[in-house]
């Protein structure tokens, strides 16, 4: 027992350590992405882990003293170090308060229509990452499988609130991550899903072509699709077609982020064969995505993905269609006419790197007018919304006010003459 208890405090200090940093080495980022990810997020109850092992260990004192002794002393600081993560992932409340005021003023919670505050859970009254993997809730009504278009996988689920609503309900647009190549609607943006029905929203989760099979612009062209498609049914549902916000992670934040900036533009390429739809939206909030195709502030110089996209996802390589990679990069379609954005990302991601929201942040408060919030969440790692975490439930909470005080602005709007 003595020498399995040092084992494990000794894998554990080592894991612990790993995943606080981001390690420039391309053969270890998804390794230390799934470290991280697990034991951020979970902290809690690997600290509850390490303190099982203590009183197994101090039940089998006899032999081996030092041993024990000295797996005892790396397993107390092991806990030490986990309680602190969670606690960071607590306190990241203050990092949001702080770039909302900063993005969206002061007195940003004024401006949020006073009907739609008592929505807002400013402080949550039970600890939802003690159930971290606990998603159904009954009082969402949930529509599967609505086919959006043509291809098999243009398909969306709709979740709206059981109880019907007399007024035209906001909705959300979830594009889904998984690095072009895989993913499925209802796997992602759970968390987000259930806050939103909560308070009123329709929450619309939608699936697209993948990557080998299908390149570039393959992917944005279905999430456009999709959007022409809730702008014409979602009044069917009680939703609002004048007011679509959009959000993602990973991939799908590149894809909303895409969308958003690319509204109404570009149709022969991005929108073939519904040219002349309306694809504009009122807001967006991408997470932990990728901004630059191209890479052009040369920060993935030691860990390029320009590989991986050449061989999976564009149809042509960066030095045979630069055009269409600038198409296909966020950072490149900042404009003037973008609706608010608020863009979220961990401090520490191995996969999509925080550089790169930085400078995509500068171009949009360069180009655009309207807020722009920018959170970057201390040692998170990629994922940190995908379950109930300390730092998913304040994300959460965050990104569900950004996305009322859109709506208020909306609302506001539509009162003016």
């Amino acid at each position: 027992m003595a020498s399995s208890l040092l084992t494990i405090a000794i894998i554990y200090f080592l894991l612990t350590l790993y995943a606080q940093h981001r390690l420039r080495w391309k053969y270890s980022l998804i390794l230390q992405f799934i470290t991280g990810w697990t034991i951020l997020e979970l902290a809690w109850a690997h600290a509850l882990l390490n303190g099982a092992f203590i009183l197994m260990a101090l039940g089998d004192m006899n032999d081996w003293i030092f041993t024990t002794t000295l797996g005892l002393v790396l397993t107390i600081y092991n806990i030490s170090q986990l309680v602190r993560l969670h606690t960071e992932g607590v306190q990241c409340k203050t990092a949001f308060d702080n770039t909302l005021a900063i993005g969206l003023g002061d007195d940003y919670w004024e401006n949020i229509d006073e009907s739609r505050r008592p929505l807002i859970t400013r402080a949550p009254k039970l600890p939802q990452w003690l159930k971290p993997f606990s998603f159904n809730r009954p009082f969402i009504e949930t529509i599967s499988g609505i086919t959006y278009g043509p291809n098999e996988r243009n398909t969306l689920d709709l979740y709206k609130p059981r109880k019907a609503s007399d007024k035209p309900m906001p909705v959300m647009l979830q594009i889904h991550g998984g690095g072009w190549t895989l993913g499925y609607s209802e796997r992602q943006g759970l968390p987000l899903r259930n806050k939103l029905v909560e308070a009123g929203w329709i929450f619309v989760s939608i699936n697209y072509r993948l990557s080998p099979k299908n390149k570039f612009p393959a992917h944005i062209v279905d999430c456009k699709q999709a959007l022409c498609w809730i702008k014409e049914n979602i009044a069917e549902y009680g939703g609002d077609p004048n007011f679509i916000m959009t959000t993602g992670g990973s991939a799908g934040g590149h894809l909303c982020a895409l969308l958003t900036l690319t509204a109404n533009q570009h149709q022969a390429t991005l929108q073939p064969g519904f040219e002349t739809a309306d694809t504009t939206v009122q807001g967006c909030i991408p997470m932990y995505g990728v901004y630059d195709f191209a890479d052009r502030n040369s920060h993935r110089t030691d860990m390029p993905m320009i590989d991986f996209l050449e061989d999976y996802v564009m149809p042509k390589t960066l030095a045979d269609d630069p055009e269409l990679w600038e198409l296909a990069s966020p950072i490149a379609q900042a404009n003037a006419e973008r609706p608010p954005f608020m863009v979220v990302h961990g401090e520490n991601d191995t996969l999509s790197f925080v550089e790169d929201a930085r400078y995509f942040v500068k171009a949009l408060r360069e180009t655009g007018s309207e807020p722009c919030v920018y959170t970057e969440l201390e040692d998170a790692q990629h994922a940190f919304d995908i379950f109930y975490s300390p730092r998913c439930v304040r994300s959460i909470i965050a990104m569900h006010t950004f996305a009322e005080y859109v709506y208020s602005s909306h609302l506001r709007q539509q009162l003016q003459p």
